[in-house]
């Protein structure tokens, strides 16, 4: 059993506190009535038999309760109700690329992008939505469906790791989402449907113009939503540890300046005669989006099964009836005037307990709005978490009960509980429609979890019970990826880590090869100061010969000099002394022929001077031996 308006319960507990309050007036008015007219006088002021006065207070109280207790509006005995859903169906098509990674808006573009698609969420109301990504290709990461919280599961996945092949393919996205609405539309006419393309646009690929005219033909009208500012940002470039590394460049070496290209949006937007919308510094015009929204009309969806509490008030007001038209009765006195008017007030009630009850029974559609699928459906997953389980704890062996349960916790990404609470569901049920649906909402919590191998195997069980789940089927093949991609990453770490032993191998091998060579170099780095003095030595020793050659040829030249001095003494004191009588005629000497003769001595010693000085020069230049790669 529940309560749909539990906040008169709180006011019960005032009801025995009105029962003292009530005995308390009743005695001192007592003592009042004794005082003035003695000890009779209480009998004679109050009417009716004084023995009945205390039951009379007891039913007017009890009847205040019971009227309490109906307009808290119990409830027991779940139905399944069919509602039809109406709204329009809307394809996110997000871009995933690098270049929304650059921080021109606040934490980037990516993180941007979710912050507002997850406020966009929560204002959309009564409309399928669908997730598409793309970056060099597209796939679908979300099919159309009504249930947001998983939409925003898939949505918090969304980083440029997904796909290897880079670049902005804005016709492939525009094609993808096209076959999306397409599949989800059926037999149904066209119209009705939307594509909010977010992207930064740049770098466009593809002939997205003819994908796009397909899409205006169609009906489906192309919303673009740019991302970024005109004056752009770098993209930072992280390494394996997750921190950043730079920023990224390009095939010349040049920092990649990435910019918001609104131009080539606005065209787009332009065909379909719409408006771009901007996320940028000052965030997205939401009112004008929704707008345009709604101007896409609405139509018949799907239907949905939820159950419905029947209502069980009548049964205490009938109580709280019958306990005034007994206090009312007690209260009569049929020999007076008063007294008969008391006794047709009865019978009036007593007409009226009698008369059948006509519209107190609830229409199925109100029924349904219960207070946790209100709040549910409202979007307050705690508050509906909070009446799931007080209908749990009056009814444990119900399965719808355990269902909605665990579809609230996973609006709560409680993902563990909300498994248990699936897992309880398919132990209570031999239904096939909820155990596919228990199976359904298992898996996808699994996946949410990082758990793809159960999602697999939950989501294969939910379709063999029921084959037509489109979105079983797309999670299952996102499970598998998930799972090939886990074992790729595996099997790369453990290649990885065979690698870096065989690297700290040959590591170790060349460490102790060049221990050796590291000694060799210690006992030459020991050996080379007694080199340097050998060579020290050997200067000195050179400069001393060089000094003791300069002194012989400064001895050899004063000694020349010396030889010239006496030869010239000589030849003065010939000419001063006459010549002997019968000696022969000496011949004269050639003034010019001795200054020839003392020209070319000079001559020869100004050569062999030169010669000496250049032998010292030269001895001088050479130095010691080379060391190092250098010459000193």
């Amino acid at each position: 059993m529940r309560f749909a308006g539990e906040i008169w319960l709180y006011v019960i507990p005032l009801v025995p506190l009105l029962w003292v309050l009530l005995r308390w007036s009743d005695a001192r008015s007592r003592a009042g009535l004794r005082s003035l007219l003695g000890a009779m006088g209480p009998g004679h002021v109050e009417g009716g038999h004084p023995r009945l006065r205390p039951w009379r207070r007891f039913l007017l109280l009890a009847g205040l309760f019971w009227l309490l207790v109906a307009a808290a509006r119990p409830q027991w005995g779940a139905s399944e109700v069919t509602v039809t859903q109406r709204g329009s169906d809307v394809v996110v098509a997000l871009d995933i690329s690098n270049s929304m990674l650059a921080e021109d808006v606040v934490p980037n573009r990516m993180g941007r992008a979710k912050a507002e698609l997850d406020a966009f969420l929560d204002r959309l109301q009564d409309s399928r939505i669908g997730l598409v990504f793309f970056a060099g290709s597209a796939f679908v990461q979300c099919p159309l469906t009504l249930d947001y919280g998983t939409a925003r599961i898939f949505l918090d996945m969304a980083g440029p790791d997904m796909l290897s092949q880079q670049g902005t393919a804005i016709a492939a996205a525009i094609e993808t989402s096209h076959q999306l609405l397409t599949r989800g539309r059926g037999d149904q006419s066209p119209g009705f449907q939307a594509i909010l393309l977010v992207t930064d646009g740049e770098d466009l690929e593809g002939n997205w113009d003819q994908a796009a005219k397909a899409c205006l033909d169609d009906g489906i009208r192309i919303i673009p939503v740019g991302v970024g500012s005109v004056d752009g940002g770098l993209i930072p470039v992280t390494d394996d540890k997750g921190q950043q590394a730079g920023f990224m460049k390009d095939g010349d070496g040049q920092v990649v300046m990435s910019r918001l290209d609104m131009d080539s949006l606005n065209k787009l937007a332009d065909m379909g005669n719409g408006s771009a919308f901007r996320i940028g510094v000052d965030g997205m015009a939401g009112d004008r989006l929704f707008t345009e929204l709604e101007r896409l009309g609405k139509r018949e969806l799907e239907d949905r099964r939820i159950a419905a509490f029947q209502e069980r008030y009548q049964w205490p007001l009938l109580l709280a009836l019958l306990c005034i038209f007994l206090r009312l009765v007690l209260e009569t006195d049929f020999g007076s005037r008063t007294g008969s008017v008391h006794g047709v007030s009865a019978v009036l009630v007593l007409v009226l307990l009698a008369a059948p009850a006509r519209g107190g029974v609830l229409k199925p559609e109100v029924e349904a709005m219960n207070r946790g699928r209100t709040a549910y459906l409202n979007g307050d997953y705690q508050n509906a978490l909070s009446e799931f389980g007080a209908a749990l704890v009056q009814d444990p062996e119900d399965p719808r009960i355990s269902l909605a349960l665990g579809e609230a916790l996973n609006r709560l990404q409680k993902f563990d509980d909300a498994e248990r609470e699936f897992r309880r569901t398919l132990e209570l049920t031999e239904d096939p429609a909820l155990r596919s649906e228990a199976l359904y909402n298992a898996g996808t919590t699994l996946l949410a979890n990082k758990k793809p191998r159960e999602a697999a195997q939950m989501l294969r069980e939910s379709l063999a019970l029921d084959p037509d789940q489109p979105d079983a089927l797309v999670n299952l093949e996102r499970a598998l990826e998930l799972l090939r991609q886990r074992q790729q990453d595996q099997q790369q770490q453990e290649q990885q880590s065979q690698k870096d032993k065989q690297d700290d191998q040959k590591g170790q091998e060349k460490d102790q090869q060049q221990q050796p060579q590291d000694q060799q170099e210690k006992d030459k780095g020991q050996e080379q100061p007694q080199d340097q003095q050998q060579d020290q030595q050997q200067q000195q020793d050179q400069q001393q010969k060089d000094q003791q050659q300069d002194q012989q040829q400064k001895d050899q030249q004063q000694k020349d000099q010396q030889q010239e001095q006496e030869k010239a003494q000589q030849g003065q004191q010939q000419d001063q002394q006459p010549p002997q009588e019968g000696s022969p005629e000496e011949k004269p000497v050639d003034p010019e022929q001795l200054d020839k003769e003392h020209a070319l001595q000079v001559l020869k010693a100004l050569d062999q001077d030169e010669q000496e000085l250049k032998r010292s020069v030269q001895k001088r230049l050479q130095g010691g031996k080379p060391r190092s790669g250098k010459r000193w």
